[in-house]
């Protein structure tokens, strides 16, 4: 595993967003609605998940007060948002950036 705590969930939101990008490539004749496209966004944000908590419980030279910080920051903000997933961890991760320098 890396050093920096932000690589892991870069490389899984990028990973998401890629599945994604194929599935719709792939299914550009079913309707958004479809349930293969459900279960794909489904599957992709499982992946991403795991990596969130993997991030959160793992020992890492990020404060466990930033972690939490960038956590709640992120879901906050994935809601307000209206369910963005890219907002929410941009926001998870300059929290957890701004908490930690705050902390030292």
């Amino acid at each position: 595993m890396t050093e920096t705590p932000w690589a892991p969930l870069l490389v899984a939101a990028l990973a998401t967003l890629g599945l994604r990008a194929v599935g719709i490539a792939l299914a550009w004749r079913l309707p958004a609605s479809h349930p293969a496209i459900a279960w794909a966004a489904a599957v992709s944000e499982a992946a991403l998940s795991a990596w969130v908590v993997l991030a959160l419980v793992s020992p890492g030279s990020w404060p466990v007060a930033a972690r939490l910080a960038g956590a709640g920051m992120g879901l906050a903000v994935f809601f307000l948002a209206g369910r963005r997933l890219l907002a929410g961890m941009a926001a998870g991760l300059a929290a957890v950036w701004a908490v930690g320098a705050w902390l030292g």
